[in-house]
């Protein structure tokens, strides 16, 4: 157990530790106290030496960036946890010491990397600018990670990409990952080269408690069938990272729908429903109002590139009664982080007619749209929504 370093600038150095162990009610009265010096003294080996100045005795979080150092300089650290006030006698420490970057190794690092969600499950997109004076054509790249845990080393998950993109799956921890990226080597004998500032923690999406309440219905272990897939998909890799769920309710007798699914199966399939990572911002699930199943199947894999409840399934019958569907199509909107309804129908008004084939009544004129929904309009909608 020892104080890391996170990050090594020219003029300032971040390090972290393990988080005190104390029970969950005195977690909020747990503070560290960090201790600092300079390295430069050639007596100096060990952190535990004498000679330490206060940073801080009120720190609340197991990981603290000390400024205003000198470049090239090396330091030591030691923390001391402070439990309701009293002091801990076993400081934390580490045997080798920290060393600010100097000023031409910090102009050679590169940019820090930036962290984004492809719209997968527990997954995230990392990509990087070649913005090292160093950097050429033939570059490759490595690629470390950590854990926003206090104490938790780097490590390194690609040692030498070509690339300067790359997604990393598998994703768990309600804490956060960090990136950092450096030039590869080019040889033994090449000098080192230092890297960058760390990204920003992010945690990766998975699925969102919200959304599995909306699909409670389909128990603990439920799946949705894909268009083109035999085996059907878990509910978390279907669903988990999105943005957007869209609950579809359409069928195959229906004109207008057959109007409509063209368009959303369009839109669906455009780069405006890409992320940085590959992934789809929204995901969509039908919900069969076919009379049957075999209306069902032709219907599905002809016109439906997503995802769909399978007709069989008792939770179809559920969520269309949960979004209250009277009329088709319909296209509910979810947000995919909370499973909160965002808008109550995004299809175009003027093609809905009642589930069972009548038109609309004179009641419902005000929810008609005098042209039809366009992917732009579908957006604007769905931006408005998640931010009201």
């Amino acid at each position: 157990m020892s104080v890391i370093l996170v990050d090594a600038r020219s003029d300032s150095l971040t390090v972290s530790w393990p988080a005190a162990a104390a029970a969950a009610a005195e977690q909020e009265n747990v503070k560290y106290r960090l201790e600092y010096k300079s390295g430069d003294d050639s007596t100096t080996t060990e952190a535990e030496n004498d000679g330490f100045t206060l940073l801080s005795d009120k720190l609340s979080q197991p990981q603290a960036r000390k400024r205003n150092l000198t470049p090239g300089t090396e330091y030591f650290f030691r923390v001391q946890a402070v439990v309701d006030g009293d002091d801990n006698d076993t400081w934390i420490t580490h045997s080798e010491p920290f060393s600010c970057l100097t000023a031409d190794q910090e102009s050679q690092s590169l940019e820090a990397p930036k962290v984004s969600h492809p719209g997968l499950n527990q997954n995230l997109h990392i990509s990087w600018n070649s913005s090292s004076s160093a950097a050429d054509a033939t570059s490759k790249y490595e690629l470390q990670m950590r854990e926003n845990q206090g104490g938790t080393e780097w490590k390194t998950i690609a040692p030498s990409l070509s690339g300067r993109e790359v997604k990393k799956k598998n994703l768990t921890s309600t804490l956060g990952y960090q990136f950092r990226v450096r030039l590869s080597e080019k040889d033994a004998a090449s000098a080192p080269f230092f890297f960058s500032p760390p990204s920003e923690a992010v945690v990766a999406r998975g699925l969102s408690a919200g959304i599995q309440r909306f699909f409670g219905s389909l128990g603990n272990n439920g799946t949705l069938l894909r268009n083109g897939q035999k085996e059907p998909v878990p509910l978390a890799d279907a669903l988990g990272g999105k943005e957007f769920v869209l609950l579809y309710a359409s069928a195959h007798w229906c004109p207008p729908c057959r109007q409509f699914t063209p368009m959303l199966a369009n839109w669906y399939k455009s780069a405006s429903n890409r992320t940085l990572g590959g992934g789809r911002a929204a995901e969509i699930v039908f919900l069969s109002c076919d009379h049957d199943e075999d209306g069902f199947r032709g219907y599905f894999q002809s016109s439906h590139p997503w995802m769909a409840v399978d007709y069989e399934d008792d939770a179809r019958e559920q969520l269309l009664a949960a979004i209250r569907v009277q009329g088709i199509p319909r296209l509910v909107v979810l947000s995919g982080k909370t499973g909160r309804i965002l808008v109550d129908n995004a299809a175009v008004d003027n093609l809905w007619i009642s589930i069972n084939g009548g038109p609309w009544n004179n009641n419902n004129k005000a929810r008609r749209r005098s042209s039809p929904l366009t992917v732009e309009e579908l957006l604007a909608d769905v931006a408005v929504h998640a931010t009201s």
